[in-house]
């Protein structure tokens, strides 16, 4: 036992590498609209497109990293799920530092290295791009901030700064959280204002020094100043009525598979006639959903979450500990901006290993007041860690051979001759996906309602080959048939249950 808690790190390591192995089939299917944006960035840095590979959604920290790999041979999904499973084991490494940095018991700190195990199992899968990397960046900064003579050292400030840009340059966000937490953490912890002062500003040089050429190249392609895509909240819609606009968005550049590739090019700027008490009244409906969403993911992080952070505060009143602090800052920080524009439970995953020191600090004080025998502290353990391991078992369980039937579509529209443009009426992103697996132009459907009439010109307007109909029931499907989309066609067939497909061209 005493070697399993010394070498708890290479033991983790070990135990997530024969588990990713292992469960390789169950999951190699997996893939996402996301993934493909990320993809295609990779691919244009390849072809030396520069042009095309700077993109105001996806930004490149990923899309670089994950070169190398399809340089080697790798498929595009065997590449992004391999960075994945690095970027894992370097959280592993990350989390081995932060754990140790805490007055944890040996016993406990071994528990949490392996219990992120699964967590990390399930990021490395979750999608092909989704925050992985964001995890393992938030916890080599997380664990720097808490490094010894961290205020005081312009060294370390420095490389905060130079983390800040690279989380930036994973998940544009990030641009304005480490602004956000980097003074947040100098006021509060650091107890040399002065000093403060100095290491910001070392901290904001190489910041800003990394984050600046990304900035530009957004500008240069875009025409904008912009640290992401588009303006705040352009895409807002006031009234009953439809957008203006077409009812079929074409992919922005020839040759790409979707829109979804560069979605700049789907904004709608019409914000321009709206009152501002409208705008105003509606970012706060904005902030009020998002604080429930936030309420929600968190406690897909933990079902105890929010009884943590609240004794964590509660603990830290009592007793102005600055360990208790820093972890309050950072587990507000993280969500706090998302709560103005849209948050994921992806988003914080990093949060979870640091609700599981605030609650195992808080756990293991608990048991040094009160006297329990050992098998009721081991069920309040299995509680605890149980929390933590509920969505990510859950996940994996459900996500097990997720998206095979997307490759299958592939193989038949590949066996059937079918390429060229196509749209559909539904399954917008898993089509997204076969577009790309298959070499194909995906045109999307936007508006909620159109006739038939204008979704044929807009069809042979965009020449496009193929359309794509999705159906339930063999009513929908007669109802279907009988109509002028159907009439239109010159050959219709049906690929798979549930799908036909109409070739106009």
């Amino acid at each position: 036992m005493n070697l399993l808690y010394n070498q708890r790190l290479p033991f983790s390591i070990l135990l997530f590498s024969i588990l990713f192995i292992v469960t390789w089939p169950l999951y190699k299917y997996i893939s996402d609209v996301d993934g493909i944006g990320y993809a295609a960035v990779a691919h244009h840095y390849l072809d030396g497109n520069l042009k095309l590979a700077v993109n105001g959604f996806w930004n490149p920290l990923h899309s670089w990293l994950v070169i190398p790999f399809i340089k080697a041979g790798l498929s595009d999904w065997a590449a992004f799920k391999i960075s994945n499973a690095f970027f894992s084991i370097g959280a592993l490494a990350a989390l081995y530092s932060l754990l140790n940095k805490f007055q944890l018991s040996t016993w406990l700190k071994t528990c949490m290295q392996f219990v992120s195990v699964i967590l990390l199992l399930h990021y490395s899968y979750f999608e092909l791009a989704a925050d992985a990397l964001l995890v393992f960046l938030l916890l080599v900064y997380f664990n720097l901030v808490k490094s010894k003579n961290f205020y005081t050292s312009m060294p370390r400030n420095l490389l905060a700064g130079v983390l800040g840009a690279l989380l930036y340059l994973t998940k544009s966000y990030c641009f304005p959280f480490f602004i956000f937490h980097f003074i947040v953490i100098h006021l509060f912890l650091n107890a040399d204002k002065k000093q403060a002062i100095k290491q910001m500003a070392a901290g904001f040089f190489t910041f800003f020094l990394f984050t600046f050429p990304w900035v530009w190249a957004l500008h240069w392609k875009y025409d904008e100043w912009m640290i992401a895509f588009g303006k705040f909240n352009a895409h807002w819609h006031f009234g009953n009525e439809p957008l203006p606009g077409p009812i079929i968005q074409a992919p922005p550049y020839e040759g790409s598979s979707s829109v979804w590739e560069d979605p700049w090019h789907t904004r709608k700027d019409n914000l321009g006639n709206v009152p501002l008490l409208t705008i105003a009244l509606h970012q706060v409906r904005v902030i009020l959903f998002n604080f429930q969403q936030w309420l929600i993911t968190i406690h897909e992080l933990s079902f105890l979450s929010s009884a943590i952070l609240f004794l964590t505060a509660v603990h830290f009143f009592v007793s102005k500990n600055k360990n208790r602090l820093y972890l309050i800052l950072t587990l507000l920080a993280l969500p706090a901006g998302y709560i103005l524009l849209h948050i994921e439970t992806r988003f914080i995953w990093a949060l979870s290993f640091i609700f599981m020191i605030a609650g195992g600090l808080l756990m293991q004080q608990l048991f040094s007041l009160i006297s329990i025998n050992k098998w009721q502290k081991f069920f309040v353990w299995l509680i605890f860690f149980g929390s933590f391991l509920l969505e990510p078992v859950n996940q994996l369980k459900d996500q097990a051979f997720a998206n095979k039937e997307l490759f299958h579509t592939t193989s038949l529209i590949q066996q059937n001759n079918i390429s060229g443009k196509f749209t559909s009426n539904d399954q917008k992103s898993e089509c997204m996906v076969i577009a790309y697996l298959s070499g194909n132009s995906y045109y999307t459907i936007t508006k909620p309602s159109y006739t038939a009439a204008e979704l044929l010109a807009e069809i042979d307007q965009y020449q496009i080959r193929f359309y794509f109909f999705y159906y339930k029931s063999q009513q929908q499907k007669e109802e279907f048939l009988d109509g002028k989309i159907a009439a239109r066609a010159r050959q219709i067939k049906e690929l798979e249950p549930g799908l036909l497909v109409l070739s106009f061209y």
